[in-house]
């Protein structure tokens, strides 16, 4: 990224003397243009890294890390480690111990984590725009026929419905999607959030305190006494959590929450492994939505090829990627009555993605496949994501 680099060298140039300590004018300016160049560059996340002769900045894009300008002067990094703890009220005398906070820049709320390493600490920054509208359900990259079974389970009285992905793969924004589309005077919806990703008008969000004893658990006990119609926990991280979350769903609602799971059949064993009981889970489960997040096709510079699929290229546009955006793959495996009865009898997965399957059950693959037909990624793109294995 030239211009950062030029008004870096300048910035260190004009103020070479003046860089020591957090507070001094020039750490700040440098902090403010490496927070800039991640808001320009619509970072997810920022990484700040120490090391023998340099220290790394690189930026999160589209799900990929990248080094956008040259590394600083490793004299820096205490100065400028220390400029961004103090920012985020993090306990700068804790010295050798992991810490977390969280910057308001601009419109940007940027959570902080820091790890101590070899000399000095490296930061990982998430970057979330408060000032983004949130996404509604036929922005989400839907084929027409998963956001139609989508909508049919989260319109559903009471029951329960997971989102399952590795990080980053867009769950919370498929979650807040759906809230949305529920939220209506005559529902009552809370959630129970760990941290509060975004702020919608209306819901009751309620922040994990850990230390204080708010776990998810626990609120979750909370919540069933206060006459809701719709709640969200945020991960289903533990037996305990998942139990009682089962159980809201039996007594009347609408549950929605997270899991770590590689797919849609998976995360059905994942909870019976958690120690739910099988007649609890096949009561109670709407569906199961996987998903990972792609890079889409830039527009500008996509070139079709004689099979009549896309090629990613590069421009300016893309910054000579070839790829602009990102772009959810889907996979929805809605529970009917036969399903139930292998939940509820059944030990086997591969039975039961099979049976999923005959009922019309389009996973991460075949999403994959109509969005490569459809020019919006590439194969390449595909098997970066799901695994080499993908045809």
């Amino acid at each position: 990224m030239e211009n950062f680099d030029e008004q870096l060298r300048k910035l260190i140039h004009r103020e070479r003397h003046n860089f020591a300590g957090s507070s001094s004018r020039a750490i700040v300016d440098l902090v403010n243009l490496i927070f800039d160049c991640a808001i320009k560059m619509r970072a997810s996340d920022l990484h700040i890294e120490p090391f023998e002769n340099s220290l790394r900045v690189r930026y999160r894009i589209d799900g990929h890390l990248q080094e956008l300008h040259s590394p600083l002067p490793i004299t820096l990094a205490d100065s400028l480690t220390s400029r961004i703890k103090i920012l985020a009220r993090m306990d700068t005398t804790a010295a050798f111990l992991p810490l977390d906070g969280s910057i308001q820049f601009d419109n940007v709320e940027m959570r902080v984590a820091s790890m101590p390493s070899d000399g000095a600490d490296s930061l990982t920054i998430r970057l979330l725009d408060t000032s983004t509208n949130l996404h509604n359900l036929s922005e989400l990259g839907f084929t027409s026929t998963n956001e139609k079974i989508f909508r049919q389970m989260i319109n559903s009285a009471s029951g329960m419905i997971i989102l399952t992905g590795p990080m980053n793969s867009g769950k919370s924004t498929t979650l807040y999607a759906a809230l949305r589309e529920l939220n209506r005077p005559s529902r009552s919806i809370m959630t129970l959030e760990d941290p509060i990703e975004q702020h919608v008008k209306g819901i009751s969000q309620v922040q994990v305190h850990e230390k204080t004893g708010l776990t998810f658990a626990a609120g979750l006990r909370a919540m069933l006494r206060m006459d809701c119609n719709v709640l969200m926990v945020g991960e289903a991280r533990d037996a305990e959590t998942s139990k009682i979350a089962v159980r809201a769903a039996l007594t009347g609602h609408l549950l929605f929450t997270t899991l770590h799971a590689n797919d849609s059949c998976s995360a059905v064993f994942r909870l019976l492994e958690m120690g739910v009981e099988p007649y609890l889970l096949s009561a109670t489960l709407n569906g199961v939505v996987a998903q990972r997040l792609v890079r889409k096709l830039c527009p500008h510079c996509k070139q079709i090829r004689e099979d009549g699929t896309f090629s990613a290229v590069g421009c300016e546009h893309c910054r000579s990627t070839g790829y602009s955006g990102r772009l959810a793959l889907h996979e929805i495996f809605r529970v009917d009555k036969n399903l139930r009865s292998l939940i509820l009898n059944s030990r086997d997965l591969d039975e039961i993605r099979t049976a999923a399957i005959e009922h019309g059950l389009k996973t991460l693959a075949d999403d994959a496949r109509e969005k490569i037909r459809a020019g919006l990624t590439t194969t390449d793109e595909i098997r970066r994501v799901l695994g080499e294995d993908f045809v």
